[in-house]
């Protein structure tokens, strides 16, 4: 009676501004009753108010020991960790469920999905395939994720179609299917296959209008009365779409008018498409964002390279060529000129780093000094065996992710032997070209023109950073010289890898290789000028100011 008291008297303190005081009366009450579910759950709403999550975590944990059967302090739990994005966490507690109950088909579902995202592919499809054999519902989805796994991240597409196909003729009402089987029909440049199976899609689901926008973005469009261009305004202006499915459409009908050279309502859908995607990605805080590049130049300095130098050991092993960036830059480009040598192999864009940092270092660069020294040699290793999947023995591995320009002072500790490529594009071409496409959540400074232009010169600030700490490891490789002089600037992109002359990647678009980013179709014609000095058709209709 006399803790309960006390629990209440603390309940009260808690909700007053006397909250100090009553934590401590909690404290007291677990020193002397360490199993008192009351006083824990006490802490858990009380964390959770205030937004404590680690305290939060603290209290549920012991909660799940004295309890361990107890699903209401399971499923907070999993929320938290959801909401930390700690896949690892969440992957361990449905390992432990599913080992409870094996015959669990959602366990091994979830075990699967969390898995994927903390880089466990071949484990994952282990428990995804557990999840078919126990008859999971919807289990059109497990199939679509299997084949995401082997197209996206183990470089396996003929696994991934073979997949598909089977899962299409199993559920052949499943639009999505066909969605993705185009998706990697695209990836493998089968033009053709991709443009009937987005349009079967469509056909299937006339609500899925991103296979309707997809079309357009496969093959140039000769008119502004074409068929799809009709379909999408159609689209885009009827009231039956609310606004966010027509994001993508609004995109594609500013690439099809932008085909037909018709500039100034290429322009209107493009800040329309951009206007629509600002109400569904956070704020870009350019101010948040100099901080942040301050701050990486800062813990990234000479004396910190120095003190790692003294304890690294030994690296045998050749390092991947890591190509980074602004994104549309021309990496990708860069990446398939030399996919095209006979002794190189595509490692396409690795999300390992960002993973990496997001799990180990949430508050990146600060606490990865204090971190490193444990980290490093874990880092290293588990980032060797994921990228061993791409690597072909005797061939340099390329690592092509454009905003691993932030965590080269990491990679730069890991692998002091790796060299970088740094492709580089005009300003405003560059952000124009970035403008015309949906990049996602985190790159939100994409929707407008000025956000763009100041995240590239604050990624230029970065990149002359690490010149001046690793220069003579770093080539800086210009789309527009290269579009002016391919042979030599391709010479000089050998030489710095290491690599013999081969001709073949002056002809590196007849590369059958897997592409999966936006220049999919760029990169698979030959060189061309029409990308260079491309802002001028624009000049009138936004601003370029610096």
């Amino acid at each position: 009676m006399k803790q309960e008291l006390s629990i209440n008297h603390a309940i009260t303190l808690l909700n007053s501004n006397n909250q100090q005081a009553g934590i401590k009366i909690i404290e007291e009450i677990l020193k002397c009753e360490p199993n008192n579910v009351t006083a824990h759950q006490v802490m858990v709403k009380f964390s959770f108010q205030h937004k404590n999550h680690d305290l939060a975590e603290k209290h549920l944990l012991a909660l799940r020991k004295i309890k361990p059967s107890a699903d209401s302090y399971l499923q907070p739990l999993i929320e938290l960790y959801n909401f930390q994005k700690r896949w690892p966490d969440l992957a361990l507690i449905y390992k432990e469920l599913a080992l409870k109950q094996p015959k669990n088909a959602d366990h091994h579902f979830n075990c699967g999905y969390y898995l994927k995202l903390c880089g466990e592919f071949t484990e994952a499809i282990e428990h995804y395939n557990q999840a078919l054999s126990l008859d999971v519902s919807d289990a059109y989805e497990v199939y679509l994720n299997i084949a995401i796994i082997y197209s996206e991240h183990l470089s396996a597409p003929e696994k991934a179609i073979e997949l598909l196909l089977i899962a299409i003729e199993k559920y052949p009402n499943q639009d999505s299917l066909k969605y993705n089987l185009a998706n990697v029909y695209e990836q493998l440049g089968k033009k053709a296959l991709a443009f009937s199976m987005f349009q079967n899609a469509f056909i299937q689901n006339p609500k899925n209008v991103d296979a309707l926008a997809r079309q357009a973005d496969i093959y140039k469009i000769k008119s502004k009365e074409d068929e799809i261009v009709l379909a999408m305004k159609a689209v885009f202006y009827s009231k039956n779409f609310a606004d966010k499915e027509k994001v993508n459409i609004a995109y594609a009908l500013g690439k099809a008018h932008d085909d037909c050279q018709e500039y100034q309502l290429a322009a209107s859908f493009y800040q329309k498409a951009n206007t629509l995607d600002q109400a569904y990605l956070p704020r870009y805080e350019p101010e948040k964002y100099e901080q942040y590049i301050e701050s990486i130049i800062a813990y990234f300095n000479q004396d910190w390279f120095n003190k790692v130098k003294e304890h690294s050991a030994q690296v045998t092993e050749e390092s991947p060529l890591f190509i980074c960036g602004m994104f549309r830059s021309g990496s990708t480009l860069c990446e398939q000129i030399l996919a095209s040598h006979s002794k190189v192999s595509s490692g396409g864009e690795q999300e390992f780093f960002h993973r990496s940092i997001l799990h180990h270092f949430p508050d990146f660069p600060k606490d990865l000094p204090e971190k490193f020294e444990s980290l490093s040699g874990k880092l290293l290793s588990d980032y060797r065996q994921e990228v061993s999947e791409f690597k072909s023995e005797g061939k340099l591995l390329t690592d092509k992710r454009p905003d691993n320009f932030l965590y080269l002072g990491l990679i730069k500790a890991l692998m002091p032997e790796a060299k970088i490529i740094w492709t580089k594009r005009f300003i405003f071409d560059n952000c124009l070209s970035v403008f015309f496409l949906r990049l996602g959540p985190s790159m939100s400074y994409a929707t407008k023109i000025e956000n763009t232009i100041h995240f590239y010169k604050q990624q230029e600030k970065l990149m002359n950073h690490w010149l001046t700490l690793f220069g003579d490891d770093i080539l800086s490789f210009n789309y527009d010289d290269l579009i002016s002089d391919p042979e030599s600037n391709i010479r000089k992109l050998l030489a710095f890898a290491k690599l013999s002359w081969e001709s073949s990647c002056l002809n590196f678009h007849q590369s059958e290789n897997q592409v999966k980013t936006a220049s999919v179709w760029q990169v698979r014609q030959p060189l061309y000028k029409g990308s260079s000095g491309r802002w001028k058709n624009y000049q009138h209709h936004f601003s370029f100011e610096s």
